[in-house]
């Protein structure tokens, strides 16, 4: 068979029954008998339909009357609907079909999404209970170590002969009560024993140095809760000091304070250097609406300091 580019082959029409041959008037297609006016109609009809023998003919290709062109006309105008229909109908269903691949990948990706917050949430919980287990046992050890101190400090007759240990709070330290301010807590006084003090450091340098001494304490976390509790009165005392004086004052028997704040070397220490001082009745630490409004850039520093010193704690401990 010939190739459809090819062009196409014309077979002479042979003669019958007696009668002579004419001249070519059309190119009949063999295979149907349809009729073309040329070469160029047959050969687009041999590339659409894919046939390949033809043959000259004498029979003349008539032209469509006005009825059999609107016949015609509307044929094609059948077919091509059909088409768009058919076109139309497949469209529907892929679209259908993406409709239900895309609702279903939304689907798949919120139970991971879920999946993934559940694990997060349960190792959230599971992180605050260890903290919660560590704190207790951090609590037990201190009354423990408290107990044993006023124990051994009445049998010494108010003297305790123990030293601060390098492991975290031990008050048998030197009581010397002269030489410690009495918001101090004892271990921070052994520590001062340690180390002479300076009043002639800059408070910029006070800061950076009681903010350093709280981060190394690692047990259960507590610099980084007290560097955060500082981090919260700094930020009450500029934000909200002007507005309501409570947010100026400390009690120093809050909990928050007690148990986060004064226990660790550094926490008062940063707190006078930015300006807290004690009430006459010894119940808080109060900074005056004065002294806030003449230290705001001081607070505002001091505040980015907690804030990053907290958040390098963090990277450093975690788990």
């Amino acid at each position: 068979a010939a190739d459809i580019g090819e062009p196409i082959p014309l077979v002479p029409k042979s003669s019958s029954g007696g009668e002579g041959g004419g001249a070519a008037k059309s190119i009949k297609c063999v295979a149907t008998g349809r009729l073309f006016r040329s070469v160029e109609e047959a050969q687009a009809y041999a590339e659409k339909t894919g046939r390949t023998e033809f043959e000259e003919s004498t029979e003349e290709k008539k032209a469509l009357t006005e009825e059999e062109k609107k016949a015609k006309l509307a044929e094609l105008k059948a077919l091509a609907a059909r088409r768009r229909a058919e076109r139309e109908g497949l469209e529907k269903v892929e679209d259908v079909d993406r409709e239900k691949k895309r609702r279903e990948q939304g689907r798949e990706a919120l139970e991971t999404k879920e999946q993934l917050e559940r694990a997060q949430r349960q190792r959230e919980v599971d992180r605050m209970k260890r903290e919660k287990i560590a704190e207790k046992r951090e609590r037990e050890r201190l009354r423990a170590e408290i107990a044993k101190d006023k124990a051994e400090r009445r049998a010494r007759g108010g003297k305790l002969a123990g030293k601060l240990s390098t492991e975290g709070y031990s008050p048998s330290v030197d009581q010397n009560d002269a030489r410690r301010d009495d918001l101090v807590p004892p271990e921070a006084a052994a520590e001062q024993e340690r180390e002479p003090k300076r009043d002639d450091l800059r408070v910029e340098d006070k800061i950076d140095k009681a903010i350093a001494s709280l981060s190394r304490y690692k047990t259960a976390g507590d610099g980084g809760l007290a560097l955060k509790t500082l981090a919260a009165y700094v930020r009450n005392a500029l934000d909200k000091g002007d507005q309501d004086p409570k947010f100026l004052s400390i009690p120093l028997d809050g909990k928050a304070f007690r148990e986060r704040v004064a226990p660790l070397i550094g926490g008062v220490a940063l707190l006078k250097a930015v300006g807290f001082d004690k009430s006459p009745d010894g119940s808080l630490l109060t900074l005056s609406p004065d002294l806030r409004a003449a230290n705001l850039t001081l607070l505002r520093d001091t505040l980015d300091k907690l804030t990053a010193a907290h958040a390098a704690y963090l990277q450093a401990n975690a788990r």
